[in-house]
Formats: C-alpha cells, sequence, structure tokens
C-alpha cells in the first residue's frame, strides 16, 4: 500500500478468497458436411430443432453427420458444430434483374459472416461484387449460405406507392380519342410520367391510362370510362396515386369473365400487359387467385381454378405477398420525410418458392416491411433500416449483394444518380439530403414489384479429409473454444488420427470418439468377420492415447426428417453417455454399463457382439455396445485407447483427470506475477485441498496429497520465477469384472472356519 506523508486514514481491499471452481467437461465439437451454414466457422448449437434452423435437414449425403450431432444432443445441450465444404460449394444468387433470369451464372462462396463483410460489403472494407470476374451476372442478393437449398428462396421487392401530383403537371393537353394520342404543350411526359399511370384529365368523366411515352410532348392513353370517348381539347391535367401494393377496380380498365372450374380470366377492353404482373394476386367475384401467366391483354391464366363463374366483373389487383405486410404499403419514411425527401420506402418479401425450408411451396418465410433505400435511414427508435443493412442484419437466408436493376433503368448504387428525362432521381443507396444536383427531391422507385428467383446454388462434391481437417482445427486453441468431447461422425481413419494426434493430445482437455467404418459392420452377416473387420480398422487408426475411444460400429435409426431408417455411427451417442454422465453424476463416474449406459433411438444393431466376440474387442481396446433382450443397448466397456496397463485406460480416470487439471489450472492463473513466499504457497494449497476434499466426497479418488512448500519450490525454482505445486491423486476405479464364489459347507461346519479360506 501506498506510503502517507501527512496524517490521514487510507482503506485497501485485500481478497483472499479465491477457490477452485468446476470446469466445464460437457461439450461437444463436430466437423462435417452439411447442406446450410457457415463453412469453417464454429457455431454453438443446443438442440436438434437449432441443428436443423442453422445447417438444415440431412440428405442421404449429409445423414450421418447430422445424426451424429443430433444423437449427441439427445443426451446434451451444447455442441461446437463446424461445416466442412471445399470450393465446389456455391452460394445461389437472384439474378442482376428479370432479363437475367436465364443469364449464366458466376459462382460464388460465402465462407462465413467476416468473410462476406469483409469481401462484398462496400462500407466493411469490401467491395460490391467482392472482386468476383463476372460479377454482373449475380445479384441483388445472394444466400446466406451455400448450397442448392438456396435455389429455393425467392425474392420479392414492393415499391413505395407513388405519391399523386401536387395540383396540376407542367403544360396542357390534348386528347384525340381515336387514336388515344395526348399531344403536350410545354409538357415534360417523360419527367412526370410513366408509362401504366394514371391521369385525371380536366372535363372527362373519369380516369386515362398511359400506354405509352414517346417523347416529353407526346403519350398516348386510353379512357377506362366508356363515357370518355370525345375528343378533349388542350386542358389541365393531374397524376393519380399509383400503388403496386394494391390497386382499386376503379384503376384498372375493362371487365372479366371467368368460368367455373376453369383458370382463365377473359377480358373485355383490358390492358393486362400494363396492369397486371405475373405473381399478382387478382380477385373477381371475391375469389383471388394468383396470376401464373399473362397470355395477352385481354387473357390471364391463374394457378388455381374459379369455383364459380361470373361475367362483366369489375376486379382488382394485389402485390403477391400483400398478406404478409399488415403494416400497409410502403411510401416515404418519416426519416427521408424530415430531410424534404420522398418514395424511399420499400417491402421485401423472402419466399420459399420450391417448399425446401417450409415444406410448402410459395410460403413467405421473411417480410421486412417499410425498409428504406436511403444509406443512413433509421426509424422512429433509431433502428439502422437501410433496406441493405437490415437484411444484413436480419435475415438469415440471404446477404445483400448490389442495387437492383428496376424497369430498365441501372442503379450504379452508394450514391449515384439516376436520370429518367430531364428530372434527376436520387439512386438506391444514396444519402436522404435534398441538397445536390437532382432536380427532384425523390429517390427512385419502380413502377412494378421486381420479383427474382435464386439460382446457381450448389452442394458441390464431398469435403476431402484435408477440408475436414481444417474443419476440426478450428478446435486447436483451448483458448479460443472450450470442447470437452469431440466426435468423428463416419470420417475416416486419416481423420481420425489428426484429431487424436493434434487436437485431443495437444489440447489434453478433451476425448475424441471413433466408430469403424460402415462397411465393417453394416451387411457383414459375420458376427466374426465383422468383430475382426473393427480390430483391423482399431489397428489402422493404431494410436495409443488415453485421449480417444472407440466403439464397436453403428446403430439402425429412424430418421423423422426423411421418413426413413438409416445406418449412423454410435460415437455421437457415446460421447453423448459422457455428456449424460456429467449432468447425472460426474464425469469421473463411467458413462458404460446398464445405469448409466443406455444407448438411445436403437431400432437394432447392424453388429451385436456375443461374449466371446466382446472379449476379442475389449483386448484391442474397443468398447462394444450391446442390445441385450428387454434390457435395452448398452455402451459394454469404459475402455480409452492406452494399451499400456495404466489407470488411465479407462474413460473415468481420463476424464477426472482431465476435469481436475482443467479446474486448478485455472485457478492457478491468480498466483501467477504473485511472489514465491511460503503465504502464496499456504494460500494455493488452502484453494486446491478443499475442492479435491469434495471431489473425493463426491467418491472421483479415494485420497490425495497437496505439496506446495519449500520442498518443491527450492531456491532455483524461485529464482527461475517458477511456482511448483505436486497433486498427487489416487482416483476411483470402476467396476469392470464381478466374481461371485457359491460355496457349499456342511451342516456341522462354522461359518468362520471357511471364510477366507477358500
Amino acid at each position: 500500500m501506498a506510503f502517507q506523508v501527512s496524517p490521514g486514514v487510507n482503506t485497501s481491499e485485500i481478497d483472499l478468497t479465491n477457490v477452485v471452481v468446476a470446469a466445464g467437461t460437457s461439450t461437444g465439437g463436430l466437423v462435417g458436411r452439411f447442406r446450410w451454414g457457415p463453412i469453417e466457422e464454429v457455431t454453438l448449437v443446443t438442440d436438434e430443432d437449432t441443428l436443423v434452423q442453422l445447417f438444415q435437414k440431412p440428405n442421404d449425403d449429409t445423414f450421418e453427420q447430422f445424426f451424429t450431432g443430433a444423437n449427441f444432443l439427445s443426451y446434451s445441450n451444447a455442441l461446437n458444430l463446424v461445416r466442412a465444404a471445399n470450393t465446389t460449394v456455391g452460394n445461389a444468387a437472384a439474378p442482376h434483374n428479370s432479363a437475367a433470369n436465364t443469364a449464366g451464372y458466376t459462382s460464388m462462396q460465402v465462407r462465413d459472416s467476416e468473410h462476406y463483410f469483409t469481401t462484398f460489403d462496400p462500407e466493411q472494407g469490401g467491395a460490391i461484387g467482392g472482386g468476383v470476374s463476372n460479377f454482373a451476372n449475380n445479384g441483388p442478393f445472394l444466400a446466406k449460405w451455400a448450397g442448392e437449398l438456396g435455389n429455393s428462396l425467392k425474392v420479392s421487392i414492393c415499391p413505395g406507392d407513388r405519391a399523386a401530383s401536387d395540383g396540376n403537371l407542367t403544360g396542357t393537353g390534348a386528347w384525340t380519342a381515336g387514336t388515344s394520342v395526348f399531344a403536350g404543350t410545354s409538357t415534360l411526359f417523360l419527367d412526370e410520367l410513366r408509362v401504366g399511370d394514371l391521369i385525371k384529365i380536366s372535363g372527362e368523366t373519369g380516369n386515362h391510362l398511359v400506354t405509352s411515352i414517346t417523347d416529353a410532348d407526346t403519350a398516348s392513353v386510353v379512357a377506362l370510362d366508356s363515357s370518355d370517348s370525345s375528343d378533349v381539347s388542350a386542358t389541365t391535367f393531374t397524376r393519380l396515386k399509383r400503388s403496386v401494393f394494391s390497386t382499386p377496380s376503379s384503376h384498372l380498365k375493362g371487365t372479366v369473365a371467368v368460368t367455373a372450374d376453369s383458370t382463365t380470366v377473359t377480358g373485355t377492353g383490358t390492358l393486362f400487359d400494363i396492369q397486371m404482373q405475373v405473381g399478382d394476386t387478382i380477385t373477381v367475384n371475391g375469389e383471388s387467385k394468383r396470376v401464373s401467366t399473362i397470355t395477352s391483354n385481354t387473357v390471364i391464366v391463374t394457378s388455381e381454378k374459379f369455383l364459380a363463374a361470373a361475367s362483366s366483373q369489375a376486379y382488382s389487383r394485389e402485390w403477391e405477398y400483400r398478406g404478409a405486410f399488415n403494416e400497409g404499403p410502403p411510401t416515404t419514411s418519416s426519416f427521408a420525410d424530415n430531410r424534404d425527401m420522398a418514395n424511399d420506402e420499400i417491402h421485401v418479401a423472402l419466399v420459399d418458392e420450391d417448399g425446401e425450408w417450409t415444406g410448402t411451396k410459395g410460403e413467405v418465410i421473411e417480410a421486412h416491411a417499410n425498409l428504406s433505400v436511403a444509406s443512413g435511414a433509421r426509424d422512429d427508435q433509431g433502428e439502422d433500416v437501410f433496406y441493405k443493412n437490415y437484411i444484413n442484419k436480419f435475415s438469415s437466408y440471404i446477404w445483400w449483394l448490389d442495387h437492383p436493376t428496376i424497369n430498365s433503368i441501372d442503379h450504379a448504387g452508394n450514391g449515384t444518380l439516376v436520370t429518367s428525362g430531364t428530372a434527376t432521381f436520387r439512386a438506391w443507396g444514396a444519402t436522404a439530403n435534398a441538397s445536390g444536383t437532382q432536380t427532384t427531391d425523390e429517390f427512385f422507385n419502380g413502377s412494378k414489384q421486381l420479383t427474382l428467383s435464386f439460382q446457381g446454388g450448389d452442394d458441390g462434391t464431398a469435403p476431402s479429409a484435408a477440408d475436414v481437417i481444417r474443419g476440426y482445427d478450428e478446435f486447436k486453441s483451448a483458448e479460443d473454444v472450450d470442447v470437452s468431447l469431440i466426435m468423428t461422425a463416419n470420417h475416416g481413419s486419416t481423420v481420425v488420427r489428426h484429431v487424436i494426434n493434434n487436437i485431443a493430445e495437444s489440447r489434453k482437455d478433451c476425448v475424441a470418439f471413433f466408430s469403424p467404418e460402415k462397411a465393417d459392420v453394416v451387411g457383414v452377416t459375420s458376427s466374426s468377420t465383422a468383430t475382426d473387420n473393427v480390430i483391423d480398422y482399431r489397428d489402422t487408426v493404431n494410436q495409443n492415447s488415453s485421449y480417444a475411444v472407440m466403439d464397436s460400429g453403428y446403430k439402425h435409426m429412424f430418421d423423422k426428417h426423411n421418413d426413413k431408417f438409416r445406418f449412423v455411427p454410435l460415437n455421437g451417442d457415446i460421447a453423448g453417455l459422457c455428456a449424460r454422465t456429467d449432468s447425472e453424476r460426474d464425469p469421473f463416474f463411467s458413462p458404460g454399463g446398464f445405469t448409466r449406459g443406455q444407448i438411445k433411438g436403437v431400432v437394432r444393431l447392424p453388429f451385436n457382439p456375443k461374449k466371446a466376440e466382446r472379449d476379442k474387442l475389449y483386448q484391442s481396446q474397443v468398447n462394444p455396445v450391446v442390445s441385450f433382450p428387454g434390457e435395452g443397448t448398452v455402451l459394454f466397456g469404459d475402455k480409452t485407447q492406452l494399451t499400456k496397463p495404466s489407470a488411465f485406460d479407462r474413460i473415468n480416470v481420463r476424464r477426472l483427470f482431465i476435469l481436475l487439471e482443467k479446474a486448478i489450472a485455472n485457478a492457478a492463473r491468480f498466483q501467477l506475477f504473485e511472489f514465491n513466499d511460503e503465504f502464496t504457497r499456504s494460500q494455493f494449497v488452502s484453494m486446491v485441498e478443499p475442492f479435491l476434499r469434495d471431489i473425493q466426497g463426491r467418491g472421483g479418488i479415494q485420497d490425495f496429497r497437496v505439496v506446495c512448500d519449500a520442498s518443491n519450490n527450492t531456491s532455483q525454482v524461485v529464482d527461475s520465477n517458477q511456482f511448483r505445486g505436486d497433486i498427487f491423486i489416487k482416483p476411483s476405479r470402476a467396476i469392470n469384472f464381478i466374481q461371485l464364489n457359491f460355496v457349499a459347507v456342511r451342516s456341522g461346519v462354522e461359518f468362520s472356519e471357511v471364510v477366507g479360506a477358500v
């Protein structure tokens, strides 16, 4: 404590309450091939539902690794999972625009979130396209992760409502009914109108639909109301509100007729090509159907049949995914409005087009409402709602890749202005700031929805041993990843040896679990041959280590995700038994036997070793898994792969020492940089001994002694800036062999005469 140079009171606080706390020993680790998810990134999974959510359901290529993890999670609730993949696995992407649906796809792979942001996000050090050659084929969105599942995605963007004009438009117009020509004087048709807009011409009863625009002073318009059949001399006109979200019958030209039990909608005086889009919902006489084909201006085909006939009916249309957005149509955000800007909002619907995600084709899986195309936009709660950032943050299925192309007006993005006629609109990705060179204070928003199907996703070829090993190397550092039970699923001997030698033996705080190859036990009719196959595989792996555990094979189980039965390696279950033993008792209890060794989810064992075969397997450090009639399927052994007769040739002893070493080492870190004196050594002993007494009281050890004094902390040790503690342990041993002797004694013999004599 500091010296005082004048009278006063100084207080200090010294903490001498250090204790040894238990260390985690139940977290699993697995690397495998999956259909979805980040590549070569450790992800914590807590149950099978989360496994499906993050890495998706298994198929014929991935089920062995999937169910190894799922089986482990049936016993535990913590699995660190890594997806292994090679460069043939690719992300699906939405084509850059509707015309590019058939364009060549450029293969891209996003490995993990960091890779995306540093490669493809301009705000995070990346660049649009990420430097990928021929990137223009892809965009505006990329599937979140690589795999064919991404091809089932579809994205639909609904632009904001285009407000009615604020008073009369520029100039005057004269309409000739016979030719539909609308001739302007001092007008700005290219700036102020778009094909499909409705205008109200002064003096006319109804509205008029713009069908084409030739130049600033020439357009074609048709009347919606049949009573408007006379020419109109030069007069003023206004533009009506236009909504992609929904269009009422009063804004649609003509009438329609449908026949019962038919999908054909026949129009009279309609302009379906201009006023409808494939995917729209058309409502006729109370029945709403999806438009699947627009054959002509007067014929539409729907995806479902109409139940009742109708003739000369008015009709209305909606954006296909309006029902997913209770917020109503997108318009102008308060963020843009406060900055004197307009028309920045969009709705984004993400759809399971093929039903691969939900089982229902066309189901909306994400609905992102009232996003803004303005960079930096925030909602009233301060949340970033710039559509690029919002989707990147909240979507589970897609990344932003580029600003889209809409209505043939290319958005170069990131603030580039867009010109239509002589008016300049603010592009997607620009800031919502009315200062600048644009002549209108609006963001450009399309007159139609933009709906794009994803393509190009590829599951690729199976990862090689090198690919899988790279995944397991994510577990190398004990400081970065906490893992105690590493499963190897159905990976080959090369991977198994690497995991044992370079992960388990290197970290010394985890155990590796492996099974024989499927061909060793599945489809092998002779138990004797299967026994030899299993032992041969053990000899192929050929690891003399107390940090590895081998079981005898596979189990036949039901795959609820695909409604079929599968053969799955047992190492996930054996690791799971260890995790369950931790939660029910302690790591130093054996996971084998009828009490704690019951295997879940077994339909049958393809190899069920008998006593003689179990003897042979056990002598080769293979733990048999056995089905006993009426008693379930049991792990009937608890050996490690250590061939030397030792306490460490048993799972419970190895895991006891992992627990002790991990817990005491973590506590000992607080002795670093203290003085190596009698007080510090005494403090260390008083910290460790209560922990060991607790373990002893729970049955983990028979006896112990902690030595940390001048006898092992000599002057040489002290002068070398070292600290030494010796902890002697007598571990408890699990019963493997039971001998029962039944001795017959004559009637006149006292038991005391024979007890101990035979």
